[in-house]
């Protein structure tokens, strides 16, 4: 029995709704990986690897949980985002 897992990342490119983007998919398992987690760019799509980047292991077995994830955990902070500069500009028009 294997205590680790190498992981044999290709291109997957996930269509939903009418966002279109590309990520890593283990060519074995099939697990679908979030593509800011694990940096998708450096691990299957050929760029090069960010001197500070903070990885996560976030992989799913449908595109829907990864759309779930992707909402629920990274759009979060760009809402909030969004909201503090709305209000800083609704401040400064009165």
């Amino acid at each position: 029995m294997a205590y680790t897992w190498e992981p044999k990342w290709e291109p997957f490119k996930v269509s939903v709704a009418g966002m279109v983007f590309t990520t890593c998919r283990d060519r074995v398992t099939g697990l679908i990986a979030c593509p800011i987690c694990i940096h998708a760019v450096s691990k299957c799509l050929g760029g090069s690897q960010p001197p500070s980047y903070q990885y996560e292991n976030s992989f799913f077995f449908t595109v829907d949980d990864l759309i779930s994830h992707l909402k629920t955990y990274h759009l979060r902070g760009w809402h909030r985002r969004i909201e503090k500069i709305a209000s800083k500009a609704r401040e400064e028009e009165e």
